[in-house]
């Protein structure tokens, strides 16, 4: 963790490299925040529940109907959960 003074070192530092290229600054902005791991967390999630999906047809289609009931619930879970989640980071 950084003390006081050295955080308001470093937005001056910031502030300096900004003002003196601002095209620099501009193209490393793109890279802050969360937006890599939001569209990596995306593609996880998409591609888990497409998974389980498919594994809970397999199953029912092989006669594993308990199998394939508890593995439907849990794709239905995960995506209601990934529509709130998703509404939520919107919102904020």
């Amino acid at each position: 963790m950084l003390s006081k003074h050295e955080r308001d070192m470093l937005a001056e530092i910031e502030a300096a490299l900004e003002s003196a290229d601002p095209q620099l600054a501009e193209k490393f902005e793109r890279f802050e925040g969360e937006r890599s791991w939001g569209v990596m967390r995306r593609v996880l999630v998409f591609t888990a529940l497409t998974l389980t999906a498919m594994l809970s047809l397999l199953s029912l289609a092989s006669g594993l109907v308990w199998t394939s009931a508890a593995l439907g619930m849990i794709t239905a879970a995960g995506a209601i959960a990934a529509c709130f989640t998703g509404r939520r980071h919107q919102e904020t």
